[in-house]
């Protein structure tokens, strides 16, 4: 019995080791795929956010943007029309630096992005401005809502830079 007994913890704590094995492995598997989520969304983000000056309608950032994060684009884009032009923009690329979380519920990631873009008449459809090779650095501040990674800031990592394309 003394033996069986001895097999059984012997047995039991080689469980117990691989089942800590195999959580370890998964933890960075885990926050392999947070970090990809979050980038993931960033990408959504400037690409819907592209469309929604095209379209003149933040309302296209709602899948990947916090309502307030919509409501200061939403500004840029009024002046924009204030200004009788829309904006068509291009991301010509963006480089990633390491996703940072903060708990569960936040993120950050440093970006540099190069972008060009036009300022295009609404009465004439004519180009008023045009402009390539801009460059930001930019901080994105993000927020987990219901599973999902939301943009909930976009902000300069520099002075000269201003956060994106821009109003004029």
């Amino acid at each position: 019995m003394r033996r069986t007994s001895r097999i059984a913890r012997v047995l039991a704590l080689g469980i117990a080791a691989a089942l800590l094995a195999a959580l370890a492995a998964c933890a960075p598997a885990d926050e392999l795929r947070a970090e990809d989520s979050v980038i993931s969304t960033v990408r959504e983000y400037n690409r819907l956010l592209v469309r929604a000056y095209a379209q003149m309608d933040m309302n296209v950032l709602q899948p990947v943007a916090t309502v307030e994060q919509a409501a200061k684009e939403y500004t840029l884009m009024a002046a924009l029309g204030e200004g009788k032009a829309r904006m068509v923009a291009r991301l010509e690329r963006i480089e990633f630096g390491p996703v940072r979380f903060s708990g569960e519920t936040t993120a950050s990631v440093d970006t540099t992005e190069t972008w060009s873009y036009k300022h295009v008449s609404l009465e004439t459809s004519a180009t008023i401005r045009e402009e390539s090779g801009v460059v930001y650095r930019l901080r994105y501040t993000l927020v987990n809502a219901d599973g999902r990674w939301l943009v909930a800031e976009v902000a300069s990592r520099d002075e000269t830079s201003s956060g994106g394309p821009q109003a004029p």
